[in-house]
C-alpha cells in the first residue's frame, strides 16, 4: 500500500491533491485493515456523522461501521450513498439468521453487511431511482434493486423488494442517506440456483440441467487474474489531460443473462413437457441446420434442444436497462443523449448458442425499448415488465413473453439490413465489470466527464495486442462525437487484433466508423489477415482534399449531399450517420454526425462469408499515435442502394 502511495505521489502535482485523496479512499477500501486511516475529513456533517448523531435509530449500524473501520470512509472526502437500516431492521435481521446479536457475526460478515448498504463515488437520490437495478453497484459489487409501489400516501420505494425507504434524501456534506426498514442482503445464489428456485420456470430449468448448459453459467470471478499494481499506481484515480478519471480494473468478473419463457408461455406453444420441448426445438433447428438433424445427444452443442436453450442465454450480465436503453440515453444530464431519436437504435448480442446473434431494438413508433428479434410489426419477443432484473450472484434473469429462436426467419431478418455494432458491444468484460456506457456524476459528485479504463494484456479475451499497445476504453462522454458516446482507444506503436461477434453467411460491405483528430496516427487495417486498402490516416478530417466531404445544405446543386456521398464512396469513405450527434460542442459541432467533417466511415471492402462465423479485424500502426475504434457496420450488398442516411 505504501509503495502505491509513493508511486502516485511522484505523478501528481498540487492541483491533483483532491484526486489523490479519492485514490487513497479506493486503495484503502480494498484493504479492510486500513479502512478509516489517513483520510481527509470534514467539519460539516458527513454521512458518518449523521449516523453517529442519531444513536436511537442507527446505533447498531454504527457498531458495524466502527468494528469494520468503514466509518472512517463515511467521514472522509468523497461521495457516498447509504441505504441506512434502522436498529429494529438489524435486530430482526439477526433473528432471521439465527443470531442473538451483532457479536455472533464474524468480522468478514459484518464487512459484507456494511458494503451491501453503501454506494461509493455516487450520490443517488430518489429522483434518479428507476424500477429495476440501479446502474451504480454497492461497495460489495452487487446491484441494488428499486421497486415503485403506489400507496394512499403516494409513491413508496422498496429496495431489494423488501426494505422500505422510510426517510429518503437526507442531504449531507459528502453524500446522501436513505433510511430503510430492512437489511439489504442480496442472494448468494448463482444464476442457475436462482432459476431453479422459480417454479414458474421449471421446464426451462429442466432443459438447462439436462443439456448440461448449466455448467457454463457457474463461473463467478476469474481467480487467476493478477492485480496490475504498476498500472494502478500509474493511472488509477488520476485525471487525464481531458479531465476524465482513469480506472484500472481490480477484478475480472463473469456474468450471465437468461431470457426465460414461463411454463405458461411454453403451454401457449403446445409445450407441456420435455418431450414437447425437444420436438419443438427440432422444428426450428433441423430446418436451420439440416446437417445436424441426426444428433440426438442433447448435451451436444449442435443438438437442436441444446441450441434452443443456449439461444436464451448470454455471456454477459444485462439488466433490462442495458439491452439498449442505456446506450440510447448516454448524456450526463437526464434527457440528453448522443442518439438522434427520430431513428431507431439496434443492438446485436452474441448468444451462447454457437455462432448466433440476437437483435434488440427500440421501436420509436410505440416508444418501446427491448424489442427482441422483430421479424415484422406483429412478431417480436418482449420482456414481461413485472418480472425483470431478477438478480443473482453472477447474473440476472428476465421473464419473456414468447420463445426466442435462431430460426431461418431470424437469420433472414439479420441478413436483410445493415448491422451497426458499437465497438464496446464486442466485449462481455465491459458489461460484466460495470464499465460500458458509464455512470452519471451529479450533485456533489466529482464532475468527471467520463472514465477511461486501462486494461492489462489479456484482460479482454477477444483482443490480442502487442507489448507496445496500450488498450483502453472511454465510456460515454458528452464531448465525444461518437456512436453511443463511447470509444475503444489505443495508443503507442499499436498492433492488435479483435475477434468480431459471429456474422451470418452472406455478402457484405464492411465499414469502420471512427472520429479523426490531429492526435491520431496512421494505420493499416486488415480483415481476416488481408490488408483493406491503403493505410488510413486518422488525422485527416473529412473535408481534407483526399476525402472530399461537403456539408449537406451548403452546395445549392447538391443540397442533400447525395452526389457528394457518391464521390466520397468512390474514394473509399462515407459521411458518418445522421443517427447520432455530439451533446457538448466544446470540441465538435453539427446537428448530427453526418453534418460534421469530424466523423467518418472507411469502407474496408466487400466480403463474402460462406458460413456463419467469427472474423478478425486487425490494425497495425504505420505511424505512432492514437487510434480509436467506434463501430463496425455489416451491410448486405443488396441493401446498399436503399440505405438511408441514418
Amino acid at each position: 500500500m505504501k509503495n502505491i502511495f509513493i508511486s502516485v505521489m511522484k505523478r501528481i502535482n498540487k492541483a491533483g491533491v483532491l484526486m489523490l485523496l479519492a485514490l487513497l479512499a479506493v486503495l484503502y477500501a480494498c484493504d479492510s485493515d486500513e479502512i478509516g486511516d489517513n483520510y481527509y475529513t470534514f467539519t460539516g456533517e458527513t454521512v458518518g456523522g449523521y449516523i453517529s448523531s442519531n444513536p436511537e435509530q442507527f446505533s447498531e449500524f454504527k457498531r458495524i461501521l466502527d468494528t469494520t473501520k468503514v466509518m472512517g470512509l463515511l467521514n472522509a472526502y468523497g461521495v457516498y450513498t447509504c441505504f441506512l437500516p434502522t436498529n429494529e431492521a438489524l435486530e430482526a435481521f439477526y433473528t432471521t439468521r439465527g443470531k442473538s446479536s451483532l457479536r455472533d457475526f464474524s468480522l468478514d460478515s459484518m464487512k459484507v453487511i456494511a458494503y451491501n448498504h453503501i454506494i461509493k463515488d455516487f450520490e443517488v437520490t430518489t429522483d434518479q431511482f428507476r424500477e429495476g437495478l440501479l446502474t451504480n453497484l454497492s461497495m460489495n459489487g452487487r446491484n441494488i434493486e428499486i421497486t415503485f409501489r403506489p400507496t394512499s400516501q403516494g409513491l413508496e420505494y422498496l429496495v431489494n423488494k423488501t426494505a422500505r425507504v422510510v426517510n429518503p434524501d437526507v442531504d449531507l456534506h459528502n453524500g446522501v442517506v436513505h433510511t430503510i426498514d430492512g437489511v439489504l442482503s442480496p442472494t448468494d445464489n448463482t444464476i442457475v440456483e436462482a432459476i431453479g428456485k422459480e417454479d414458474k420456470f421449471s421446464l426451462f430449468y429442466e432443459g438447462l440441467v439436462e443439456t448440461g448448459l448449466f455448467e457454463l453459467l457457474l463461473p463467478i470471478k476469474d481467480e487467476s487474474y493478477v492485480l496490475p499494481v504498476d498500472l494502478i499506481s500509474q493511472y488509477d484515480g488520476v485525471t487525464n489531460g481531458i479531465g476524465s478519471i482513469m480506472r484500472v480494473p481490480r477484478e475480472r468478473k463473469y456474468g450471465f443473462t437468461a431470457l426465460i419463457p414461463s411454463d405458461v408461455t411454453f403451454g401457449e406453444y403446445g409445450i407441456e413437457n420435455m418431450e414437447d420441448l425437444k420436438a419443438y426445438a427440432k422444428t426450428i433447428y433441423d430446418e436451420k441446420y439440416p446437417e445436424d438433424s441426426g444428433i440426438d445427444d442433447i448435451t451436444d452443442r449442435q443438438n437442436s434442444l441444446n441450441r434452443f436453450i443456449a439461444y436464451h442465454l448470454l455471456d454477459r450480465k444485462i439488466p433490462a436497462e442495458f439491452f439498449v436503453e442505456a446506450y440510447d440515453n448516454t448524456g450526463s444530464v437526464s434527457g440528453t443523449s448522443h442518439s438522434v431519436k427520430s431513428y431507431d437504435m439496434f443492438e446485436y448480442i452474441e448468444t451462447m448458442a454457437p455462432l448466433t446473434l440476437m437483435e434488440v431494438r427500440t421501436l420509436r413508433a410505440s416508444n418501446e425499448y427491448n424489442v427482441f428479434n422483430m421479424i415484422d410489426e406483429g412478431t417480436a419477443v418482449r420482456l414481461v415488465a413485472d418480472n425483470i432484473d431478477n438478480d443473482a450472484l453472477n447474473g440476472v434473469y428476465h421473464e419473456i413473453d414468447g420463445i426466442l429462436a435462431y430460426s431461418t426467419d431470424v437469420e433472414r431478418m439479420l441478413t436483410s439490413k445493415r448491422m451497426r455494432m458499437d465497438a464496446a458491444s464486442f466485449f462481455p468484460e465491459l458489461r460484466n465489470n460495470d464499465m460500458r456506457v458509464g455512470k452519471k456524476y451529479t450533485g456533489n459528485n466529482p464532475e468527471y466527464p467520463s472514465e477511461r479504463f486501462y486494461f492489462p494484456h489479456g484482460y479482454i479475451e477477444r483482443v490480442e495486442t502487442s507489448d507496445n499497445t496500450n488498450f483502453g476504453y472511454f465510456n460515454a462522454d458528452d464531448r465525444f462525437l461518437d456512436y453511443q458516446g463511447d470509444e475503444v482507444f489505443l495508443s503507442g506503436l499499436y498492433d492488435f487484433s479483435i475477434i468480431t461477434p459471429p456474422i451470418p453467411a452472406g455478402t457484405y460491405e464492411i465499414r469502420f466508423g471512427y472520429q479523426p483528430t490531429g492526435n491520431r496516427g496512421a494505420a493499416q487495417l486488415y480483415w481476416n489477415g488481408e490488408p483493406s486498402g491503403i493505410p488510413l490516416d486518422l488525422r485527416l478530417n473529412a473535408n481534407h482534399a483526399k476525402i472530399g466531404y461537403e456539408q449537406p445544405g451548403l452546395n445549392p446543386a447538391d443540397l442533400q449531399g447525395f452526389e457528394n456521398d457518391k464521390m466520397m464512396r468512390n474514394r473509399g469513405y462515407m459521411k458518418a450517420p445522421a443517427s447520432f450527434k455530439v451533446i457538448n460542442n466544446a470540441w465538435y459541432g453539427g446537428a448530427n454526425a453526418r453534418m460534421s467533417p469530424q466523423a467518418l466511415r472507411r469502407i474496408l471492402g466487400i466480403y463474402t462469408f460462406a458460413e456463419d462465423a467469427h472474423h478478425t479485424f486487425s490494425v497495425r500502426a504505420a505511424r505512432a499515435g492514437e487510434f480509436m475504434f467506434d463501430y463496425l457496420e455489416f451491410v448486405p450488398i443488396e441493401v446498399i442502394e436503399f440505405e438511408g442516411i441514418d
